[in-house]
């Protein structure tokens, strides 16, 4: 077209012009061919080598992973040129067998009878990991990417099929004289690994528990097999290269740029595929777990652990539908079940026998509010739980959300209470520390938020004394919470036992909050027109409306008018040395590990719950250069205080003193 013209027609609107245009840039302009990718064409019908089959599994495995580490179908998956083409692979057009030499090399059962059915799994795994991925657990683009292209994953074909399709390529791979021994084992791992990853997507985890074992171990096994036997890259002239299209996504429907996803390497993609069936073998640990605290130490620990288990999106969604499915707990409890573990692992009796004691005792006016009790019990405890497996910025929006239905619980128990007649109760003492179980929880999740402040560095360094001594008050006030609850609750319980677990852990980080706080003491600006706006920017989750329209007063609030004077007063504490505070946090710490007091809740996870206790231990060897006195505060140079999450999530290392340096 000529500068100024111009050509009307039918459905060409503005955005339709717009899009024609070609504006050079590769990364933007899906339109623009450049000479890389300008390829010959494909023809899926093309024999292969089995070694080239292999290598077109393993690639198809890679770039399943990087799907489920975020990235598009249209960039990973629908590479394979295979998916658009399966029609034309059929088993019904399969050529007559060849007599050459050449082409009994190549046998074409190879694409029609083992290829395709692969790849049927690899699209029918996409397509269960995409329904579980949709249903809101973890959030689109954020966590994975939903776009489909308009590529059928088959969705309307029945799993039963392919998985009849898979087991014919089994037999098929067992039965001919086409192939080596060490190729035909390596084609039966690839294929039954997938036919394994299949059915464990498909699997209900509660209907037959040993049987979704058995798949995990199969898949385990074959993966070892995979590990063992790499296929060769295949020769720069051979058409499994065709096999992929990194520019596909020009000719697919999509709104993102095109990218080119670089593929992972055979140990990467094994290493990934691996930590996946780690995490449903931990999912199958989870099915098994009753224990409410159980739960929610676990999701705990993946976000205090990050380096452990790394859960993709789909295995993160597949934990929160596994404890909660919209109708039961775990697969078979109600939430009638669900308040009772709340009572009875932070008290150690059951809820029935609390509320009888309310009800025998009861002296207000109307009848106890039970009812609406458990009501906001039934909308915080699930989502409380399920929120542990949220990628970490929306876990602590979700924390911070849920803070006020805490308050809120916490004061209609306190109100409860208040009407009970506890001096001639039997259980006088222990319903009176409802209210305290609530309080622990809600005082957890401010810890939480705080501390995952640190981990995804939010704070700046003017804000990270600030947040060291406001985590210090928090765990101030859980430990007196202890300290109240830990008369009543019987000695020889998992709930004791967990008690005291907690009151020493939190013991050794309000330690180490308060000794870090003070030596970084000098970086809060006490200026009153720049720390009070920055102070109300952070917490404002603790300040909302809602909190007028409850009568009981908020525990651990912040509090600005606290903070000043908490710094004159520590400034004051002549005697008080804050590496010698990180040295009675390590001696905790070390006294946990070695009399194996791991709390009453951690079960399985016990091993994991050292390590998160040694990664604490390091962390206070990190900081054992912090001032010995408060003197040294004052001249404590804070260029040797380095914030490295990937070191701890939690708190800093200092570096030794340069006189130390030049001594040793």
């Amino acid at each position: 077209m000529e500068p100024g013209s111009y050509m009307l027609m039918e459905n060409f609107t503005l955005l339709d012009a717009m899009s024609a245009f070609e504006i050079g840039e590769p990364r933007l302009d899906s339109g623009l061919v450049i000479a890389e990718s300008i390829r010959p064409s494909f023809d899926p019908t093309m024999p292969l080598l089995p070694e080239e089959i292999c290598w077109i599994l393993d690639r198809s495995f890679a770039y399943e992973m990087e799907w489920h580490a975020g990235n598009l179908l249209s960039h990973t998956i629908f590479t394979l040129l295979y998916t658009h083409q399966l029609a034309e692979i059929e088993v019904d057009f399969m050529p007559p067998p060849q007599t050459t030499e050449s082409d009994y090399t190549r046998p074409p059962e190879l694409v029609y009878v083992v290829l395709r059915p692969c790849v049927m799994g690899l699209l029918k795994c996409c397509d269960l990991s995409w329904r579980e991925l949709s249903k809101n657990a973890v959030q689109d683009v954020e966590d994975w990417q939903s776009e489909k292209s308009d590529v059928s994953l088959l969705e309307g074909l029945p799993v039963k099929y392919i998985l009849s399709q898979l087991e014919d390529a089994n037999k098929w791979v067992l039965g001919t004289t086409k192939l080596t021994a060490p190729w035909r084992n390596a084609l039966y791992a690839r294929i039954t690994l997938r036919k394994t990853i299949l059915q464990l997507m498909q699997s209900d985890i509660f209907v037959d528990p040993p049987s979704f074992e058995g798949l995990l171990n199969t898949a385990a096994e074959q993966l070892v097999v995979i590990r063992n036997h790499h296929p060769p890259e295949p020769h720069s002239n051979s058409p499994a290269h065709l096999a992929f299209d990194p520019w596909v996504a020009r000719r697919l429907k999509t709104f993102v740029p095109l990218r080119i996803v670089p593929v992972r390497t055979p140990d990467e993609t094994w290493q990934t595929l691996d930590a996946m069936l780690q995490g449903w073998r931990e999912l199958r640990r989870l099915s098994r777990t009753t224990s409410l605290a159980t739960w929610e130490l676990v999701g705990q620990l993946r976000v205090w652990l990050p380096q452990s288990i790394s859960h993709t999106a789909y295995l993160r969604s597949a934990m929160q539908s596994t404890f909660y499915d919209g109708l039961l707990i775990l697969g078979k409890h109600t939430y009638v079940w669900m308040v009772d573990r709340f009572f009875f692992e932070s008290l150690g009796v059951s809820y029935d026998s609390l509320v009888k004691t309310i009800r025998d005792y009861w002296t207000g006016p109307a009848p106890p509010p039970i009812s609406q009790m458990e009501r906001i019990l039934y909308k915080l405890i699930a989502p409380h739980i399920r929120g542990q497996w949220l990628n970490p910025p929306r876990r602590r929006r979700h924390l911070a959300k849920s803070l006020v239905e805490w308050h809120s619980l916490y004061s209609m128990l306190s109100e409860i209470v208040a009407q009970v007649d506890r001096t001639n109760s039997p259980n006088g003492d222990i319903v009176a520390q409802m209210p305290t179980v609530a309080l622990l929880w809600r005082l957890s999740s401010i810890r939480e938020i705080v501390f995952s402040g640190f981990q995804m560095d939010l704070f700046s360094p003017e804000e990270r004394p600030t947040a060291y001594w406001y985590a210090a008050e928090v765990l101030e006030e859980h430990l007196l919470c202890f300290e109240n609850i830990k008369p009543t609750v019987p000695k020889n319980s998992s709930a004791f036992a967990e008690i005291h677990f907690q009151h020493q852990l939190l013991s050794a980080l309000q330690a180490m909050a308060i000794a870090t706080f003070v030596s970084c003491i000098s970086q809060i600006s006490f200026s009153w027109d720049r720390l009070r706006p920055s102070f109300f920017r952070r917490y404002k989750w603790a300040f909302r409306p809602e909190y007028d329209r409850i009568r009981i007063p908020v525990v651990a609030s912040p509090s600005l008018s606290h903070l000043l004077p908490a710094c004159n007063s520590l400034l004051e504490e002549e005697f008080f040395s804050p590496a010698d505070s990180v040295a009675t946090a390590e001696m905790i710490l070390n006294g946990l590990i070695e009399t194996e007091s791991l709390g009453g809740w951690a079960g399985q996870w016990a091993d994991e719950r050292i390590k998160f206790l040694e990664g604490l231990i390091k962390a206070c060897v990190g900081l054992r250069y912090l001032p010995r006195s408060m003197r040294e505060v004052e001249d404590f140079d804070l260029s040797r205080v380095k914030w490295n999450p990937d070191v701890h999530p939690w708190f800093p290392s200092v570096s030794a003193p340069s006189s130390e340096i030049v001594t040793s």
